[in-house]
């Protein structure tokens, strides 16, 4: 896959008596007179993506759904103005069963491998095929991350990104009943960090949780109160916070240091939802929409909710495809904020323009941030503060879409 760079920057360097209000032979005390100290380049984001997709017994047409059109996600991702050096990992749901004693897979290819709680995942393949469920793990071969081994960490611009990802979210049927999303999402950007996830999380970038289950999610301590999915799926239970993780608690744990720093966090969820309405939805529900699906989402719903739709989005599990919304998780992960390497030593001489997937261009007007003007400004400059890059965020008529293409210039005196 070839990675689009669709930011440009130029340096021009104009006479005087094209300045604005400059005449002949005079230049306006606030004019830049040297380029070079000028001069700012267009700098990348980084976001690292962590799938976690559901590995019980339902779900093997869902994953083949899911590796069908994980093209959609990257071309999508592929194509920000801003460039987006992403990174994506899978886990999936098994950390353990209804009983303390279940542990590991006890059927299946990777029988007697133990449930991965976190950790980080790699399918075989055969002749470019992921064989569903035989995951790389040997804790001889991959002492430092505790048994789990092949590529599991997968960069943009790599040449076997594509068939990585879409082999390593076949994670098989053979997993644990009690789906815990929420559980193994944190355990994988926590307690995993130090050997099995070392490496996936990189200083200063952005983070997404993308879930994918025919279940609600049931995170919680081992207990004989939540004996299988009769109570799982019960109401009272899901919102019993001591039976099962608060919401409340996951969302801090969010809004907390990740990887010893603080992050922007998105969240996506593909679950028992209604494809016509969103709610939560499945065969046994009151609302019937989602028939596929073996419980409804109401916890992730309720995440949802406190999340809001700038940081979480929600698919349905009954859609025939997932290709949109794969293309709209990887839209609301298309940076608003273009990072510089370096800083003009006069914001009012940036010059930026926004040139549409369309074709259309647009000259964008640029206002200092803090300023009444920011608000109606078409593109907000920040000053570099506290080891943080100065940025240019657009919006109004410069706000960004897939495909677009950006170029900063500086436009001084000499």
């Amino acid at each position: 896959m070839t990675m689009r760079n669709t930011t440009t920057t130029t340096l021009l360097c104009l006479t005087f008596s094209l300045l604005p209000g400059c005449g002949c032979d005079t230049v306006p005390s606030a004019a830049l007179q040297d380029c070079q100290a000028a001069q700012v380049l267009p700098d990348k984001v980084q976001t690292d993506i962590l799938f976690v997709v559901d590995d019980s017994g339902s779900m093997s047409e869902e994953q083949a759904n899911l590796a069908a059109n994980l093209g959609a996600f990257i071309d999508t991702l592929a194509a920000s103005p801003v460039e987006n050096q992403f990174r994506i990992a899978v886990t999936n749901t098994s950390v353990e069963g209804y009983l303390a004693t279940e542990q590991s897979y006890a059927a299946g290819p990777s029988r007697n491998v133990p449930y991965p709680d976190g950790s980080l995942l790699a399918v075989a393949q055969v002749n470019a095929l992921g064989v569903a469920g035989r995951y790389l793990y040997d804790t001889n071969l991959y002492p430092q991350a505790g048994g789990w081994g092949g590529n599991r960490i997968l960069d943009a611009g790599a040449p076997s990104l594509v068939q990585d990802f879409k082999a390593n979210v076949l994670v098989g049927i053979s997993g644990s009943g009690r789906e815990q999303p929420l559980r193994a999402a944190q355990l994988a950007l926590t307690d995993r960090l130090a050997a099995a996830n070392a490496g996936f999380l990189r200083p200063g970038a952005r983070l997404a949780i993308i879930i994918l289950s025919d279940e609600d999610d049931c995170s919680g301590p081992v207990s004989p109160l939540v004996a299988g999915n009769n109570q799982c799926h019960d109401l009272t239970v899901k919102n019993n916070p001591a039976l099962l993780t608060r919401i409340a608690d996951f969302v801090a744990f969010l809004d907390g240091p990740i990887g010893g720093e603080l992050r922007q966090v998105t969240v996506g969820v593909i679950g028992g939802l209604s494809p016509l309405t969103l709610a939560p939805s499945c065969a046994a529900c009151a609302n019937k929409d989602c028939l596929t699906a073996l419980d409804g989402g109401d916890r992730f719903t309720q995440l949802m909710t406190a999340l809001g739709p700038n940081r979480m989005r929600l698919g349905s599990i009954c859609d025939p495809s997932f290709a949109q919304t794969l293309a709209e998780f990887a839209q609301v992960l298309m940076p608003t904020s273009l990072p510089l390497k370096g800083a003009p030593a006069d914001w009012r001489m940036l010059a930026v323009k926004l040139t549409k997937a369309s074709g259309q261009v647009v000259a964008c007007s640029v206002a200092l941030e803090g300023t009444p003007a920011a608000t109606t400004a078409d593109a907000v400059y920040w000053p570099p503060a506290a080891g943080a890059p100065a940025t240019i965020t657009f919006h109004n008529a410069c706000q960004l879409g897939v495909g677009d293409a950006i170029d900063v210039s500086v436009v001084c005196a000499g």
